[in-house]
């Protein structure tokens, strides 16, 4: 599984929707996660880092959803 997440930079609204997904069960263990901000973002627990890379003002984070 893969998700995308680009929220409106600097309003910590990717943390909420990310949170959500979880309560939800909408993670699969395994799934990437691609998750675009503006800042550097550490991952939430039950999320591994997996890459980080700066694009202009643009930070893109790949992380991995815990098994």
């Amino acid at each position: 599984d893969l998700i995308f997440l680009d929220p409106p930079y600097r309003r910590g609204l990717g943390e909420r929707a990310l949170a959500a997904a979880g309560r939800g069960g909408w993670l699969a263990p395994g799934a990437l996660l691609v998750w675009e901000e503006a800042a550097a973002v550490l991952p939430p627990p039950g999320l591994t880092l997996l890459d980080a890379r700066r694009y202009g003002d643009t930070m893109i984070t790949l992380m991995r959803v815990s098994a």
